[in-house]
């Protein structure tokens, strides 16, 4: 893995390939944009830290989104070393702490009685809500999003191309399902949407794949975005971003490629328009937000992929995928600012300055408190003390 710079960061194009890992940008490339400088404005709220601890290293300079995982009561965390340990959400008091001695790439995932972890080695461990180890197996290779546990399964979905559902009981496969990666790809794989009984993952090539969980068993399979151009680079249609259902829509949206909603009964298009994003949706209010890959953000109508306004005085600082806060959005940069902005219009309501190692994932929102880690493992909760209005 390779250090990032300013210009690395604004790019955010890790590139993964058969013999290696390749960077889009770096930082004396002539035509790479600079970081916008950081305007003034009044605030329109205030913001609190509630609490701040540190959890570890963090990921450190690594190009790894360690995801922290939140249920009842607590945030788990992970640091790149493996350093697994839970935080009381409402004064971020440490409960425990396991080291799993073991490099680790995906984050925390799992659900209100089992955690999972994985290795950049292709380790998965499943550990109960108390830290304790229950079981170790190996998958195909590294896995860099955080498994999922649904119907006594773990899902994982692994850099080859392969999504694998493991038996919860004991680790044993149940199933998996392989795609071929293209020689040439984005670093990073966007996390699947498991919702009644079904697993939607967009993959490197461009399209979005329908699977039944309990059965793997291919469903639909359709193309959101289709390659063009002559070279490799020109090619690339990953989907590397979080995708959301709500009801029996999903949106998703792809690098050089467009931004759907699809009507997952049917697997047919709702509507479509050109975008290109790393970093994935959130939808709130009937309102899509995204960041394209020059760190814009955009409000979009869910209902037709209208455009209702784009913030881009966030050029190139590496913004995180935004996230709903109350009556905000809220994103994170590469220098650890958090923005909170109007999503009537996208001007700017609040900042602060979490941490300056700068953010990698997005902050989580739970009970209208954000919870940010950063780079180097600094663990923060923050709260709006007066939500603004329209």
């Amino acid at each position: 893995m390779q250090s990032f710079t300013n210009m690395q960061i604004s790019l955010r194009v890790l590139l993964f390939s058969i013999m290696s890992v390749l960077l889009l940008a770096c930082g004396d490339t002539d035509n790479t944009e600079p970081p916008a400088e950081l305007v003034e404005f009044e605030a329109a709220i205030e913001v609190e830290r509630l609490w701040r601890v540190n959890t570890g290293d963090g990921a450190g300079q690594l190009y790894l989104k360690l995801y922290p995982l939140i249920t009842d009561n607590k945030i788990i965390v992970t640091d790149r070393h493996g350093e697994v340990a839970a935080y009381e959400l409402e004064t971020g008091k440490r409960l425990w702490q396991t080291d799993l001695d073991m490099p680790v790439s995906g984050g925390v995932g799992g659900d209100a009685s089992h955690l999972v972890v994985t290795g950049t080695n292709g380790h998965v461990v499943l550990l109960d809500i108390d830290g304790n180890i229950l079981w170790t197996v190996d998958a195909s290779s590294e896995v860099l999003t955080p498994p999922q546990i649904a119907a006594d399964l773990v899902v994982i979905r692994s850099v080859d191309g392969r999504i694998s559902a493991l038996r919860l009981r004991d680790g044993a496969e149940q199933w998996t399902f392989k795609r071929d990666v293209p020689a040439l790809s984005l670093r990073g794989n966007s996390i699947p949407v498991i919702t009644q009984g079904y697993i939607f993952a967009g993959l490197d090539n461009g399209r979005l794949v329908t699977l039944d969980l309990l059965s793997g068993k291919t469903v639909f399979d359709i193309a959101i975005s289709t390659p063009s151009g002559r070279s490799e680079l020109e090619r690339l249609v990953d989907i590397d971003g979080d995708a959301v259902i709500e009801g029996e829509t999903l949106y998703m949206a792809s690098y050089q490629g467009k931004l759907i909603s699809l009507d997952v009964r049917r697997g047919q298009l709702n509507w479509s328009r050109p975008f290109s994003s790393f970093s994935g949706v959130e939808l709130a209010s009937s309102t899509l937000y995204s960041a394209d890959e020059r760190d814009h953000l955009w409000a979009l109508d869910a209902s037709n992929g209208a455009t209702l306004w784009k913030q881009d005085k966030l050029q190139a600082r590496g913004i995180t995928r935004p996230v709903a806060m109350g009556n905000t959005v809220l994103v994170a940069d590469f220098e650890g600012y958090l923005h909170w902005l109007s999503p009537f219009d996208g001007r700017f309501l609040a900042r602060v300055q979490a941490d300056d190692a700068g953010m990698m994932v997005a902050p989580r929102v739970h009970n209208d408190i954000a919870y940010v880690l950063s780079r180097d493992g600094e663990l923060a909760a923050y709260r709006i003390k007066n939500q603004p209005g329209n």
